[in-house]
């Protein structure tokens, strides 16, 4: 079975939720995220990042990123070296087997050179 994974720039997210629209606009100003459904938009935490428990308020700490990138990992992949059809890939389903785990999969998109 294929394993999806949460990308926001370069960094894989995990413990992915939804956030209303309206919530997600004044905590991400400008950014577009990606559509969970019609009222709400993909977040997710770092997966190096644990959440804080804040004692005097009674509540666990999220500190979420908005999601860009959702790439489906094959269960047996090939992990061949990076080509351009992964960091081109473009599209609302990506799938991949590189050895970059999908972290560089439609990455391509995002960089830029200086003239």
């Amino acid at each position: 079975m294929a394993q999806v994974k949460y990308f926001n720039g370069e960094t894989e997210l995990t413990r992915v939720t939804s956030m209303s629209n309206r919530e997600f606009a004044v905590a991400f100003p400008g950014v577009a995220g990606r559509r969970f459904d019609a009222y709400a938009k993909l977040v997710g935490e770092p997966v190096d990042l644990v959440p804080t428990f804040d004692r005097a308020a009674q509540r666990w700490n999220h500190h979420y990123l908005p999601v860009e990138r959702v790439v489906t990992f094959k269960s047996a992949p090939s992990l061949h070296e990076c080509d351009a059809r992964c960091m081109n890939a473009a599209g609302r389903t990506m799938n991949c087997e590189c050895s970059c785990g999908g972290k560089n999969h439609g990455r391509a998109a995002f960089m830029c050179e200086a003239a």
